[in-house]
């Protein structure tokens, strides 16, 4: 037998607290399930319905609320959930993020007080040695349990789980329990911060409230104080914001169990080792079970009295050595596989308790040697992954949802979206997102995350310094198994107080010694420091050329972290998130939509204002959309494209990361997103999407240089192909380069610069193939720039002729959902210039979401032709019958063009098309 090492308990994650034990396990089973004939020791289920809540008075105890006797006042609660959408769902206010101003529309008291939730649920009749366990993932801020009648526990921190055993409460129960939750409120707090679109800043421009108070709390939502990206949420985001759940087990709890695998470096074998934490109620032996990759194995060990913790190796267990292991890969660089361990303790032929855990193999290192600009080579942030370089292209998620609505399918959407947008990476801004579901969501879409913690420097540090820190290292326990996890980070812009900066290092060193810790977004100042990277911005507008001018080559640090724009959505979107009165008439509910951006660009009006002088004056609604994702993609493609066209060989200081600010945005807004808040992908989505294709054709917006990017790990050879057109589709002049690209950088195949200058014309489009030695074509890319000798903006494109389309639309319905393709084709000689299609459901006249095409808001040349997909899945599927595409764009010839339904009814967009008033309306 293997003795078992009680000396790793604590690095197991488990701290005895509350008269529970704190930790992890896995869920199985259904609550209240009929015994049988020898009922299994292992059980349970979430207890996510039945629930009440009730602000509290101070008059209600909680020995009443947790048993059968009447409370008054008590209402249907959401949980998951926050006190605000419970209210919400119970009709008492309306979604205060779309058509009001939030701290018009709820009062900022929901704050101000604690709350008691109460659930009854039915629970086993316990058999002898059963033990019962109550599991909280996350209540934000403090919660203090009570079950029939006796108070089991407390947690302090939103980012904390709770497990109590309650076996004696349990074993009393009767088959019926009776849970109530007090939610503690904010220890500090501040006023709401308020819009105003006149100050030309977002709320006060001070983001974390007008003092900043809040981040003294330690781990919470604390941008719910109000953020230059999200309005002041009325009750801050308090609640059992996570699930709670039951379970049983026999005398032998699984407590927590670590896989960590070492890869060789020629990644032909890899290593496993697992860490099981255990409890016991009495010093036993047991027998450990397990499989991986269909090798079952087993292990006899003694288990003491109380915690311990045993490791199994491959020098012990044969099958945890993998030979030419399957890899998990970031996106775009191969499959992010996943392997499954099971593992369970037995005891006298009855399963104690069992685990699944889906972990990957990887292999990453963090740096480079650069020399810096005083002279000294220091270790630059650089990502190597399984000995393949990797330009990280990201995005920041300042919070997944601004009220905590976050089922599991929408999460999984959002971090859908950015693998599709070609996207290999997520900043967790400050932690405020951390759920099983995300990082299992990243697990799956080879999404890798950058995991801040919960400092920011927009506010005094966290006043209780031990609360925090027992928050990460509950967060560092609970999700290190994930393969998405690239490195954990202290904080936002700047360096936590040291006790914090210490405890990090210290527990990353004792919990999870294969990642690295960073002091901040903005700089390390640990033991051996990682050099090279900065936030910042730019956060607002910029021309393309400004972006190649910051990432030359020539410009430090080679790692940017935040830098972005503003993001207007369709105009669809913007009617649903503002009020009839204020669609044309810019006021406080834009600016409750964060159109200010902090100041950027002069804020909301400034940025009307470049918007008018760029592409000419905003006349209505429609003609603001339309011009509105020009200036999006634009500069958010280059965003991306500007690292990428400068990586590795680029010098002094080759790009080596870009993460946009943001991605994700938690409401609607006119900045910082890629998507919309109700998940529509606008012009900013394929931006990316196009910016980031590991094979592809930029044009350097500053030099003109055609540079070829392959991001693989195979050399390209071929050629490049640029044509240049005038406004009225005419041919201008072409080019071609032969492109001998090298693995894992980027290649300038020649130059268009000389040719564009000599052009008569203000504005030209360049369109750009690329192709491989056979002469297939592998990525086109399509820009419209202006000519340098008389740079005047984009006013002229509202006097190119309109262009003319075919479109043909069709579905296809299978097991699994619906496939809607769309043919187009530019049946003119015009250049068709950013099509957009909308899938819509024909009897309502509402868009169908999440439903992203394979490509849009196409540019096609005279002749060009594409056929672009999008999936819809069986839910929509089964309430969408009819389905619809709308179809719009810069400049159309409605009455020649031509659409055909096969089997999708083909329309165009008639309302976003309607650009053109007798008298302009648009108020700014």
């Amino acid at each position: 037998m293997t003795q078992v090492n009680r000396r790793r308990f604590l690095s197991g994650g488990i701290a005895v607290a509350g008269g529970g034990v704190l930790g992890a396990f896995g869920l199985s089973g259904t609550a209240g399930a009929a015994p049988e004939a020898r009922p299994p020791q292992v059980g349970g289920g979430e207890i996510g319905s039945g629930w009440t809540f009730v602000a509290a008075d101070g008059k209600a105890a909680g020995s009443a609320l947790a048993s059968a006797q009447d409370v008054a006042g008590l209402k249907p609660a959401v949980v998951p959930g926050t006190p605000l959408t419970s209210m919400i769902a119970n009709g008492e206010y309306p979604d205060p993020l779309y058509g009001h101003i939030v701290t018009d529309t709820v009062p900022d008291t929901l704050k101000d007080t604690a709350y008691w939730y109460r659930v009854a649920f039915r629970v086993p009749k316990p058999i002898p040695g059963q033990r019962f366990w109550l599991q909280f993932d996350g209540i934000n801020y403090l919660g203090t349990v009570w079950l029939n009648g006796t108070k089991v526990g407390t947690v302090e921190g939103a980012f904390k789980r709770a497990v109590f055993e309650v076996t004696d409460i349990v074993a009393k129960a009767a088959g019926m329990a009776w849970l109530a939750v007090l939610v503690g409120k904010l220890d500090y707090t501040d006023p709401p911060a308020l819009p105003s679109y006149a100050s030309g800043v977002t709320r006060g421009g001070r983001n974390g409230g007008p003092t900043g108070i809040t981040l003294k709390n330690g781990p919470t939502f604390f941008c719910t104080a109000g953020w230059d990206w999200l309005p002041t949420i009325p009750d801050r985001d308090l609640g059992i914001w996570q699930p709670v759940t039951w379970r049983t087990t026999g005398p032998v709890r699984l407590a927590d169990v670590q896989v960590t695998s070492t890869l060789s470096q020629d990644l032909h074998t890899a290593d496993v080792s697992v860490e099981l934490a255990l409890h016991s109620a009495a010093a036993k032996s047991v027998v450990v079970k397990g499989s991986l990759d269909g090798q079952e194995f087993r292990r006899t060990i003694s288990v003491p009295a109380g915690a311990s913790s045993v490791v199994l190796t491959s020098k012990d267990i044969a099958c945890l050595r993998l030979d030419r292991p399957k890899l998990w890969w970031p996106n775009g660089y191969g499959d992010p596989y996943r392997y499954r361990l099971t593992v369970s303790v037995e005891s006298s032929g009855q399963v104690q308790d069992e685990r699944k855990v889906d972990f990957g193999i990887r292999r990453i290192e963090y740096t480079t040697p650069m020399r810096s600009p005083s002279g000294t080579t220091t270790d630059c942030l650089a990502i190597t992954v399984n000995n393949q370089p990797i330009l990280v292209m990201g995005g920041n998620w300042g919070l997944d949802e601004a009220l905590k609505r976050i089922p599991r399918e929408r999460l999984r959407a959002q971090v859908r979206l950015h693998r599709d947008a070609n996207l290999n990476l997520i900043r967790n801004w400050n932690g405020q997102s951390s759920t099983e579901d995300f990082f299992a969501a990243c697990d799956e879409y080879g999404i890798l995350v950058w995991q801040d913690f919960f400092c920011s420097t927009e506010g005094p540090p966290a006043e209780n310094t031990a609360r925090d820190l027992a928050n990460i290292r509950d967060c560092i326990v609970r999700f290190r198994n994930h393969p998405s996890i690239l490195l954990w980070c202290g904080g936002n812009e700047g360096p936590p107080p040291q006790p914090l900066i210490d405890g990090l290092d210290a527990l990353v060193a004792e919990l999870d010694p294969q990642r690295v810790a960073l002091t901040s977004s903005a700089g390390d100042t640990g033991q051996n420091p990682i050099d090279g990277y900065r936030s910042g911005g730019p956060y607002h507008w910029v021309p393309p050329a400004k972006h190649f001018s910051l990432n030359d080559g020539t410009q430090w640090p080679p790692f940017h972290n935040e830098v972005g724009s503003y993001s207007i959505p369709t105009l669809e979107f913007m009617r649903k998130m503002l009020p009839e009165s204020s669609w044309e008439h810019p006021d406080d509910f834009w600016a409750d939509r964060d159109v200010n951006g902090n100041g950027g660009n002069g804020g909301g009006a400034g940025y009307l204002a470049l918007t008018a002088d760029r592409y000419g004056e905003i006349r209505n609604l429609p003609d603001f959309a339309r011009k509105s994702q020009l200036m999006n993609y634009e500069c958010i493609k280059a965003i991306y494209e500007a690292p990428v066209a400068n990586m590795r060989s680029a010098g002094p200081y080759p790009r080596t990361g870009v993460i946009m600010w943001m991605t994700n945005p938690a409401q609607p807004s006119f900045v910082w997103q890629m998507y919309s808040h109700d998940l529509e992908a606008h012009s900013s989505y394929y931006a990316v999407q196009h910016a980031c294709r590991r094979i592809n054709v930029v044009l350097d917006a500053k030099s003109f240089d055609v540079v070829v990017a392959n991001h693989g790990r195979s050399p390209i050879r071929g050629r490049a192909e640029v044509t240049l057109y005038g406004l009225g589709g005419a041919e201008l002049g072409r080019d071609s380069f032969g492109v001998d690209a090298g693995a894992s950088d980027r290649t300038v195949v020649g130059s268009i610069a000389a040719r564009v200058k000599e052009i008569p014309s203000e504005i030209v489009f360049a369109r750009m193939v690329l192709k491989d030695s056979r002469n297939s074509e592998l990525v086109r890319n399509f820009y419209w720039v202006e000519n340098p000798t008389r740079a005047a903006g984009f006013t002229a494109l509202d006097e190119m002729p309109p262009a003319t389309i075919s479109v043909i639309a069709g579905v296809s319905r299978h097991q699994d959902g619906t496939e809607v393709a769309v043919d187009v084709r530019n049946v003119g000689k015009p250049v068709a210039l950013m099509v957009h299609l909308q899938i819509y459901d024909v009897r309502t006249g509402e868009r169908i979401l999440p439903a992203t095409f394979s490509d849009n808001y196409l540019n096609l040349a005279a002749g060009e032709a594409t056929t672009v997909k999008a999936q819809l899945n069986s839910e929509q599927t089964r309430h969408h019958s009819n389905v619809g595409i709308r179809v719009d764009g810069w400049k159309i010839n409605q009455q020649a063009s031509r659409l055909q339904a096969r089997g999708a009814t083909a329309t165009f967009n008639h309302e976003a098309l309607n650009t053109h008033p007798e008298t302009p309306t648009f108020k700014h």
